[in-house]
């Protein structure tokens, strides 16, 4: 009885200090701030500082396909800028950040071509570089109009 107890002491500490430990990782929104360059340069029209913000390996994985690199990610950025108003705004709901490795995810809505609404949900992960966050990758969806 007593080994059970002992036992059950063990996996109670370990369970409390995992969750302890998975909650302090998670921080306010407000430090994961990649969506705001990103959303700036956007609006911005300028796909250039975009993909300056991925590192040399970045996968992208969106609705179109999957891109590799930030020369990659310029390209679908520069036909974005050109199929939609400047409208694009970025919310971050949460983040997360462990070391050198912070991840974040949220929603996104901007005006297509069309000039209907459109919009989705992202997660990025990103990687310190120096003093500055890149993002190692970014998936995000476009999420279908609600049927009529």
């Amino acid at each position: 009885m007593q080994a059970r107890a002992g036992l059950f002491s063990a996996f109670s500490i370990f369970l409390i200090a995992g969750t302890v430990t998975a909650v302090a990782a998670e921080v306010d929104a407000s430090k994961c701030t990649v969506q705001e360059p990103w959303q700036e340069a956007f609006n911005k029209g300028d796909a250039s500082a975009v993909a300056a913000l991925y590192t040399s390996d970045a996968v992208e994985v969106a609705p179109t396909g999957i891109r590799v690199g930030p020369a990659a990610v310029k390209e679908r950025v520069d036909r974005d800028i050109k199929n939609g108003k400047p409208d694009l705004v970025i919310v971050a709901t949460k983040c997360n950040i462990e070391g050198a490795v912070r991840w974040s995810s949220g929603s996104w809505k901007r005006t297509s071509a069309q000039g209907s609404s459109e919009g989705g949900f992202w997660t990025v992960i990103e990687v310190k570089d120096g003093n500055a966050w890149k993002m190692q990758n970014l998936t995000y969806n476009l999420t279908p109009p609600p049927q009529k």
